[in-house]
């Protein structure tokens, strides 16, 4: 009978990086033992990361495929290991790969929770205008577009996307950054697309 345990309860770190996941689990063997609580250790890091870096996304990403959790995980580092004739334990540093975990975060499936921005993007020639709506109608994630005001310098819009990471990153794959202005948030074109 296999215990398997890991904690997040002390998981830190920074950006891409979380420390301090328990992990600890019971087999046959002790390799087998390791092997299970390294597995349930690296979910339970991806839980930690999600909950910390994109709890909007928490919910629809922490069952990921064994799989799907591999190619996200760059590597791992192990601390305080104790291995007994069929126990394992140790405390593990996950290092996940920021790329893979940007491009994850900004897929989007439609039924996830959405929430309403309004912005003004600044104009300084009518191609910009063109260009913003194609780059909005490009961009997945956005569920919605409003036209709230359009004058020659600006327009003003309501969007409907994903709440905090996961939209700035839907938005910045689209060529489009999200900043704060003056008179509250601002969206502008970048270089590209």
């Amino acid at each position: 009978m296999a215990l398997a345990r890991a904690g997040a309860a002390a998981a830190q770190g920074a950006g891409f990086t979380v420390r301090g996941i328990a992990a600890e689990a019971s087999a046959e063997t002790a390799t087998a033992a390791r092997e299970r609580a390294i597995a349930a250790g690296l979910r339970s890091a991806w839980a930690a990361l999600l909950a910390r870096e994109a709890p909007e996304a928490e919910a629809r990403l922490v069952a990921v495929s064994a799989e799907e959790l591999d190619r996200l995980v760059e590597s791992f580092e192990v601390e305080n290991e104790r291995v007994g004739a069929t126990r394992y334990a140790a405390t593990l540093t996950v290092h996940f790969r920021p790329d893979r975990v940007r491009s994850l975060l900004a897929t989007v499936p439609a039924r996830a929770p959405a929430g309403r921005i309004e912005v003004v993007a600044p104009l300084s020639r009518v191609n910009d205008w063109v260009e913003l709506r194609r780059r909005l109608a490009s961009a997945p994630a956005v569920s919605g577009v409003e036209l709230l005001a359009l004058s020659r310098r600006e327009a003003r819009l309501a969007l409907s996307l994903p709440y905090g990471r996961a939209g700035v990153a839907a938005l910045e794959a689209a060529g489009l950054r999200l900043g704060d202005g003056p008179a509250g948030p601002t969206l502008t074109l970048t270089p590209g697309p």
